[in-house]
């Protein structure tokens, strides 16, 4: 058996350590976080009745681990072993033990009776797991000093069991391995293999399971166990030289208590003793006897431990110093919540409502520090909207376009009432012009509306990229607030907008420079009519069929025949004939009411097409006058009213919407589950920070010993 003076080990200074890990973690309340750190450590794997119990006794010198005929262990044990060869100190009452138990959810408290161990053990257990026969995955942490046990720490885990009993449930294997296999697939968990000697090695649930995720046997310690119960004339040979099952680690046998003599309460001393002389007395172990037994098996375990931890300490150490970091951005991201100083919190508000302003008004001029290379955002898309989608789509507008001949030729003749129709009709050409501006009236206030949803848009989007998310209240007032704002400079703007379009109804002025004017139509509309009549042309007519537009495009007016004069056959067909109008009967004409719906004629004399060209012409002319005026004021009066008053007005709205004491405190309400991750942050941030001043302080030696095995 160890006792209290034995040379010291690599394991002795680093096991601690990584205990002392362990603990940080699970204290804090992140056990995960060990987990994906991979903190080394050794599972025992075994079946039930596999004898790995008792190694586990053997090994601390003492029975307190719980014992039945069903399965015991239904939660993984964390057993941290810690050799004492001192008192841990002493009182004036009474001299301190030399042998205790803590377990880490009951700090402080001090067991010295193992039997009081093995007592909160199964307690602890029905704690979380109930009192049936399940299995859980939450930890038990029990650390024994003693002098007689050497540094380790080992897991111990449930036993693999195939049938269901009792009240277990029916994948009650499946959950076993599955939860066996979480802990012994990481690189960092050495296995300890424990499998009787009476039984077939090669069939091993602990070595099948082992095998799985460890082929090449590199992590694998095998654990001969029951070798005094072989059926006489056989032995364990072939198993402890690796020649059934290799394993890099080798094998180390052992033989335990039986059940008697754990009944007859036989001291693991006087079984350490007993063991001994079975293998220095067994005629076929005789040449592996030093190899062999619980203190062979303590060496061991101990100095492979310590290597493992050795070689895996340099990257641990920069998975802590990385994780640390993490958790340090996500903390900071998160902020330091709600202050409780009314001053302060006032200060926190009227900071970010000037931030936000201060975002919005960069976002609207372009001048986010995070230029998107992939979208057009903020300003770039108002832009996109005034230019691209209004301008372009009001040039595109014609409204002479739609209408036919036989359209204007009715108007004409409509605004002449009872009277006949002049050379020159000027109030059926005023009519139709107006008609086609207020045309323009819809997609000019369709504009300004859509400038609107792009600021509202860009305030969305700050309001999640900022971190105004974290406080529920304070985001959607802010965005309440945006939204009373740019709908208060949308009303003026459509207003506006509206008086633009009033302004080009309210007087045509055909002084305009650019308007084609009366003679010059005059000559244009000749030149068409002579055109379609087949007759000729006169020179230096033929080059005024085209119109310039206030744009400097090029649009032509006439000669199209789409809309030209029909065929007289044609005119024959349209109009009422001349039996439907009236009759002669014995040299008496008979007058017949007019039809329903009567339509002007089709222009058959030059006077007449004359009249419906000039038309055209003019009304062309203009309408182009006035869309021009229009695509520049309205997107001016869009910017004045709405783009450019969010930076003239916009955090001052926010200030006096939302800044009043009354509902400081209640904006900066956070949502529970950022005051959870918070929390959170913290604990995984103090727990990384603690492990990193924990391997900090290890001593030079045991650091470069670690770093030599880079």
């Amino acid at each position: 058996m160890p006792v209290a003076h034995h040379p010291h080990t690599l394991g002795d200074g680093l096991v601690p350590l990584i205990n002392k890990l362990q603990d940080i973690f699970s204290q804090a309340g992140v056990d995960a976080l060990g987990g994906e750190l991979e903190l080394p450590q050794i599972a025992v794997v075994g079946s039930q009745s596999s004898g790995k119990s008792s190694v586990l006794e053997a090994l601390v010198g003492r029975d307190f681990l719980p014992r039945g005929p069903d399965i015991c262990t239904r939660r993984p044990l964390v057993l941290q072993l810690v050799h004492t060869p001192y008192h841990p100190g002493s009182t004036h009452h009474a001299p301190a033990p030399s042998e205790w138990g803590e377990f880490l959810h009951l700090p402080g408290q001090v067991f010295t009776d193992f039997e009081a161990i093995r007592e909160e053990i199964e307690a602890e257990t029905t704690r979380g797991v109930g009192s049936n026969k399940g299995v859980s995955e939450k930890q038990i942490r029990l650390k024994i000093c003693s002098p007689h046990v050497l540094t380790m720490t080992l897991v111990d885990l449930p036993g693999i069991t195939r049938v269901p009993v009792g009240d277990q449930p029916v994948d009650i294997e499946k959950q076993i391995r599955t939860m066996i296999l979480s802990y012994i697939k990481r690189d960092s968990c050495l296995i300890l293999a424990v499998t009787p000697g009476n039984s077939d090695l090669a069939n091993s649930d602990a070595l099948t399971l082992s095998r799985l995720v460890d082929p090449e046997g590199k992590r694998t310690i095998g654990v001969i166990t029951k070798l005094d119960i072989m059926d006489r004339g056989t032995d364990a040979m072939a198993y402890l030289r690796g020649e059934v099952v290799p394993l890099k680690l080798g094998y180390v046998g052992v033989v335990n208590r039986c059940q008697q003599d754990i009944a007859q309460r036989r001291s693991i001393r006087e079984a350490r003793q007993s063991e001994l002389e079975f293998f220095r007395h067994h005629p076929s172990y005789g040449e592996v006897a030093q190899h062999c037994g619980t203190e062979a098996l303590g060496w061991t375990v101990s100095r492979i431990l310590g290597e493992h931890i050795s070689e895996l300490l340099p990257a641990l150490t920069d998975k802590i110093v990385a994780r640390r970091n993490e958790a340090q951005r996500e903390l900071a991201s998160l902020g330091d919540g709600r202050p409780d100083d009314p001053a302060q919190q006032a200060a926190m508000v009227l900071e970010k409502l000037h931030g936000y302003a201060a975002r919005f008004t960069k976002a609207v001029a372009g001048k986010n520090e995070d230029l998107n290379t992939t979208a057009l955002e903020g300003g770039a898309r108002i832009h996109y909207v005034l230019q691209d989608i209004f301008v372009k789509g009001l040039e595109s507008l014609d409204p002479t376009r739609a209408m036919s001949e036989e359209d204007i030729r009715t108007a004409i003749q409509n605004s002449a009432g009872t009277k006949a129709v002049l050379l020159l009709p000027e109030e059926p050409f005023e009519m139709l012009v107006k008609q086609a501006i207020r045309k323009m009236t819809e997609p000019c206030q369709k504009c300004a509306r859509l400038v609107h949803d792009e600021l509202t848009r860009i305030a969305r989007q700050l309001i999640h990229s900022l971190d105004l998310q974290r406080y529920p209240r304070l985001a959607q007032s802010v965005e309440d607030a945006t939204k009373d704002f740019l709908n208060e400079g949308l009303v003026p703007a459509e207003s506006m907008i509206a008086s633009l379009v009033e302004c080009q109804l309210a007087h045509i002025n055909t002084s305009h420079p650019e308007f084609v004017g009366g003679s010059k139509a005059l000559r244009l509309a000749q030149v068409e009519v002579a055109t379609r009549r087949g007759g000729a042309v006169l020179d230096g007519e033929t080059n005024e069929n085209d119109v310039k537009s206030p744009g400097g495009t090029s649009r032509k007016v006439l000669g199209e025949k789409t809309n030209s004069v029909l065929s007289d056959s044609d005119v024959e067909k349209k109009k009422p004939t001349a039996s439907s109008l009236y009759s002669h009967d014995d040299g008496v004409v008979t007058l017949r009411e007019p039809p329903g719906k009567l339509q002007a004629s089709q222009p058959k004399t030059d006077e007449e097409m004359l009249q419906v060209f000039v038309t055209r012409i003019l009304l062309g002319s203009y309408f182009s006058i006035s869309r021009g005026i229009l695509t520049d004021t309205v997107p001016k009066a869009v910017m004045h009213f709405l783009v450019n008053s969010v930076q003239r007005g916009l955090q001052q709205h926010l200030i006096q919407s939302l800044y009043h004491p009354n509902v400081v405190n209640s904006l900066l309400t956070e949502h529970p589950e950022t005051e959870a991750k918070r929390q959170s942050a913290k604990a995984k941030y103090a727990a990384l920070s603690s492990a990193a001043s924990a391997i900090g302080g290890m001593p030079s030696e045991l650091a470069s010993a670690g770093a030599g095995r880079r």
